[in-house]
């Protein structure tokens, strides 16, 4: 089976994850600062090259049409964390997307996918994801960004079952890569 290939994202809903990521190594991705070689991102053998993507993704953000999504459930784990500054970042992307919200005009739910979300044709998803996900659909997003490593394998049942592709900033870099150049 071959995957098809991606559209340029638009709509990126951010993984609880993607926000942690951001806000810990905020002087990295937007500053140029360096990593510790005994940093937590090194036990991940793709955290390098997810925080590279990051970073990269970051700096065409500016110009590249990304509309970064949040939800109430997002601000849930984002409080459960009880990380005042991560609260405080998750509200600075939320006034982001609150201004997407509004130029935009509120998103029209997909009937169809939130049916295939709930058949139990995506039974592997846990409730946390699944609530999330069901975010994303419901915000039209057409990408769940996550520095997760399970979930994106899924990506193409997802996308077939969903209509959202779930992926790392690796995967999204690859298809925002050949843009770049105009981009930045």
């Amino acid at each position: 089976m071959t995957e098809e290939r991606p559209e340029f994202p638009q709509r990126i809903f951010l993984d609880s994850s993607v926000l942690q990521t951001m806000l810990r190594y905020d002087e990295y991705l937007y500053d140029g600062g360096s990593i510790n070689a005994n940093d937590q991102i090194h036990r991940d053998p793709s955290g390098i090259v997810k925080l590279e993507s990051l970073k990269a993704i970051v700096e065409v953000g500016d110009r590249a049409p990304f509309q970064l999504a949040l939800s109430r459930n997002s601000f849930a784990e984002v409080s459960r964390s009880g990380i005042s500054a991560y609260l405080r970042w998750a509200y600075d992307v939320l006034d982001h997307w609150n201004i997407c919200l509004e130029e935009s005009g509120p998103p029209a739910p997909n009937d169809e996918a939130l049916r295939a979300l709930d058949s139990g044709e995506v039974g592997y998803l846990g409730a946390g994801d699944r609530a999330l996900i069901r975010d994303a659909i419901l915000f039209e997003c057409d990408t769940f960004l996550t520095m997760e490593n399970k979930l994106p394998k899924n990506r193409v049942h997802l996308r077939k079952s969903v209509g959202l592709w779930v992926e790392t900033p690796e995967m999204v870099w690859n298809r925002v890569h050949p843009w770049a150049a105009l981009l930045r």
